[in-house]
């Protein structure tokens, strides 16, 4: 962004009056700062905004030319300027008629359905002719936060085989996974982009031998979910059981990709066809709807304003639904890998904050842990509550009370509370916003997914950073291979470096270490 304007826009933050005195002033904030679409009802009023510096977000959009730079995207134009590729995750979900890459993209994901629909009918199965009931997803990132998410988000309407996932080379993971699975009736699914991730292909090897020790024929068990086919067909998976998605598709982008296929065993093709529906919907509301009552774009503005403009360096999101517990693990990964940059696109130092630390934890479980901090502690943390108006459960009363407590607790966190002893007074004017899904369906879950996805590409483009790279990833992984291989030598590299000593002490006492095998 310009630095004329962000300045300027900085400048208008320090007009802003608290939140009580803006309500009174204007008891109406909430009609211009309440979004509906797709599903969504979006309630931005507590945010720390005001009417100025609201139209003057909205304007620098449009300076921005957002809706520019998505019709380029959606084009196929370089916009992952660093690797010199396109982005076309919103592809995977339109029309196959619509682009070349939707046309790639959707016959990956029929030839996805199609093996998924057999393992849950038991036209695929195991080598022994048994069908398969156990599903265990081995990937890392991408490939393992938003399928675990979706699949943990629906498990209401999961009638397939059980779907586990294993991320974590930590092999109490893949011990916690196996335990009670039995070989005959075990599919691993290997989800990796390059077929090359580390923690993945270890733990792939030990699911292979796993499946050896009683099934010789062993690549009956596994399917392949990467853009790297020939490794994957290298390493033993059979050609039909490889399911391919793009280099132009970045893994936090790829839910709905190939990827999903542990989703579509657990719930069925068919509603993994609806949770794409709901993505294509907030597609369209993205590039048609005007920009005041586009979500995806108020939404990045809000985050955008409270990490650059206010300077609040967290956010916290939590989900007043229990089977959304694993969102804020989904967000972490998709918000702060596309956005935690400190150089812009033009190699130059950013203006004002990036991404925010984005955190959380179910509600009510939240209320007795942090949120005392959120409430009267020295940091400002914005707050975003994600809650369904439709219950999950037979216990209508309980979902009177969660529901409750979201409107409780963002009133607080806004109103506060003035009292004589300064233990029990609550300053207030801490910033929210409630996003209610009509219902916790896969098209409405489709649709709140495509609008983070959006939101986290609109504030990179705010930022003037390159949501699509991730080369902060790297480093550790090339140092870990490294580190890897002096450890199984025995010996310490003869670079020394400020680990050395801890890579000595390691080297030193694992030999004294039992080892299980």
């Amino acid at each position: 962004m310009d630095a004329e304007v962000f300045h300027s826009l900085k400048n208008l933050t320090h007009g802003v009056a608290p939140l009580t005195d803006l309500f009174h002033a204007d008891p109406v904030r909430s009609e211009w700062l309440t979004v509906d679409a797709c599903g969504i009802h979006a309630d931005f009023s507590r945010q720390r905004i005001n009417k100025t510096l609201y139209e003057a977000l909205l304007h620098a959009v449009d300076v921005a030319d957002i809706q520019g730079s998505f019709k380029k995207m959606m084009a196929g134009d370089i916009m992952n300027v660093t690797e010199d590729r396109a982005v076309g995750h919103i592809a995977l979900r339109a029309p196959a008629t619509s682009s070349p890459m939707a046309q790639q993209a959707s016959g990956q994901l029929e030839r996805a359905k199609a093996v998924a629909d057999g393992v849950r009918s038991g036209s695929v199965c195991g080598a022994s002719g048994k069908q398969f009931a156990t599903v265990i997803n081995i990937g890392i990132g991408g490939s393992d936060l938003g399928p675990a998410m979706v699949t943990r988000a629906l498990r209401r309407l999961a009638n397939g085989p059980v779907v586990k996932f294993v991320s974590n080379i930590d092999a109490a993971d893949l011990d916690e996974a196996l335990h009670g699975a039995h070989p005959e009736t075990t599919l691993f699914v290997i989800s990796s982009k390059t077929f090359t991730t580390l923690e993945t292909m270890h733990n792939a090897e030990r699911a292979r031998r796993w499946i050896q020790t009683n099934v010789p024929d062993w690549a009956h068990h596994f399917v392949a979910a990467t853009s790297h086919t020939e490794a994957a067909l290298n390493w033993g998976i059979k050609k039909e059981h490889c399911l391919e998605f793009f280099d132009w598709v970045g893994g936090r982008f790829s839910l709905s990709s190939v990827i999903g296929f542990p989703v579509m065993c657990a719930i069925g093709a068919d509603q993994f066809s609806e949770f794409l529906a709901g993505m294509a919907d907030m597609d369209s509301h993205l590039v048609t709807a005007p920009t005041e009552h586009n979500l995806p774009v108020v939404h990045a503005l809000m985050w955008w304003m409270n990490s650059a403009l206010h300077g609040f360096p967290t956010v916290a999101v939590i989900p007043y639904s229990h089977d959304l517990s694993r969102l804020p693990a989904y967000l972490q990964q998709l918000v702060m890998e596309s956005n935690g940059k400190s150089v812009g696109v033009d190699g130059r130092s950013v203006l004002g904050g990036t991404s925010p630390v984005v955190w959380g934890e179910a509600g009510t479980n939240g209320q007795h842990a942090f949120f005392q901090m959120l409430h009267q502690g020295t940091h400002i943390v914005p707050v975003e509550f994600v809650t369904t108006a439709s219950s999950l459960g037979t216990d209508y009363e309980a979902h009177d009370l969660l529901f409750a407590n979201v409107i409780a607790q963002s009133e607080a966190l806004a109103a506060g509370r003035t009292h004589g002893e300064p233990h029990k007074t609550f300053e207030g004017n801490r910033p929210s916003s409630v996003l209610v899904l009509d219902e916790l369906n896969p098209r409405g879950l489709g649709s709140l997914i495509a609008m983070y996805e959006h939101s986290a590409v609109i504030q990179g483009w705010l930022m003037g950073v390159n949501s699509f790279d991730q080369w902060g990833v790297e480093l550790g992984k090339v140092l870990a291979v490294d580190v890897a291989s002096a450890i199984a030598g025995g010996s310490q590299p003869d670079t020394k470096t400020m680990t050395h000593p801890l890579l000595n002490w390691y080297i030193s006492i694992r030999k004294k270490l039992p080892r299980n095998q």
